[in-house]
């Protein structure tokens, strides 16, 4: 019957950080039971994620109603399914799950009787030959932060859960990317002539790599302000401007030429940063020239907040 338990917010405090945990866990695990299978089958068709989640929540919703213990996709039992006989349809999926269910109801007794070391070494076969041994082959040759990545979410998973495991897999991914293109940014000086008198020569600019919050200070840092000629260009036809940290690191930049005497010609520009460069000083400076082009200038936003 129903859990016998008071429906109360004190209830409620208790039960809810072990249901998010216990769902993100399921959730994870059978989405990523599912994309392997999608793999092993091969057949060019891949299984709805959505579907997935609400079936799964729908049945543990149930379960959890009439007493039982929620569940999640299989690992072991679904690849089996699918190597053994070729299992791909929702009939397979059913008939291994009954079949299952009677076996245990049937058998209870017998299997009652079944040495755990047995069980243990039931689920290291299955653990054996589910495990992607070719992916230890390539440790040494990916990116060390994969390499971190794969070992820190193996070891949390070991340790506390998979949910944990997740997050901070996530997270250091995160870091880690924006560390990578944090540093990635550069740039290639050259000369321009000045179109109205050939005698002159402006130095350009051509930045690389994107320009946001994590790349400011080295954006910065590669600007040679006080040896520089009287006019520069920042061309930015091989980077992209990403938030406002990087709008205020150009205007940093001009505002040093600004001071020093020189002028700053900004070319493909977004029309957005265009606009926010100019909002950000309260319309055009003279030492910061944006130089517009329709017909060249990326077109991309940035995000407001």
């Amino acid at each position: 019957g129903f859990p016998a338990v008071p429906f109360s917010l004190e209830t409620l405090k208790i039960i809810t950080p072990f249901a998010v945990t216990m769902a993100a866990v399921g959730a994870i695990e059978s989405l990523l039971t599912m994309q392997l299978l999608d793999g092993l089958a091969d057949d060019g068709e891949r299984g709805s994620t959505k579907k997935e989640c609400f079936g799964q929540g729908l049945g543990n919703v149930a379960s959890g109603l009439a007493g039982g213990i929620g569940g999640c996709a299989l690992l072991g039992q679904s690849i089996i399914n699918v190597e053994s006989g070729g299992g791909k349809s929702r009939l397979s999926g059913m008939s291994m799950a009954v079949f299952l269910a009677l076996g245990i109801v049937a058998c209870a007794p017998l299997l009652a009787s079944v040495p755990i070391a047995a069980l243990v070494g039931v689920m290291a076969c299955v653990c054996q030959s589910t495990f992607s041994w070719s992916s230890l082959r390539i440790l040494g040759k990916i990116p060390k932060l994969d390499a971190f990545v794969i070992f820190l979410v193996s070891a949390i998973t070991v340790k506390d859960d998979l949910a944990k495991a997740v997050v901070a897999g996530v997270i250091a991914n995160a870091l880690g990317f924006a560390w990578t293109q944090s540093t990635s940014i550069s740039t290639k000086v050259s000369e321009e002539k000045v179109p109205y008198n050939k005698s002159l020569k402006w130095k350009s600019y051509n930045m690389n790599g994107p320009l946001f919050f994590g790349s400011t200070t080295e954006f910065e840092s590669l600007f040679n302000v006080k040896d520089d000629p009287s006019d520069v260009i920042i061309d930015f036809t091989n980077s992209r401007v990403f938030d406002h940290s990087a709008l205020e690191a150009i205007n940093n930049v001009a505002d040093k030429y600004g001071e020093a005497g020189k002028k700053v010609h900004l070319r493909h520009l977004s029309k957005e940063s265009a606009v926010l460069l100019r909002k950000l000083h309260g319309g055009d400076r003279p030492y910061e020239v944006i130089e517009s082009d329709p017909l060249t200038d990326p077109v991309y936003s940035i995000p407001n907040e």
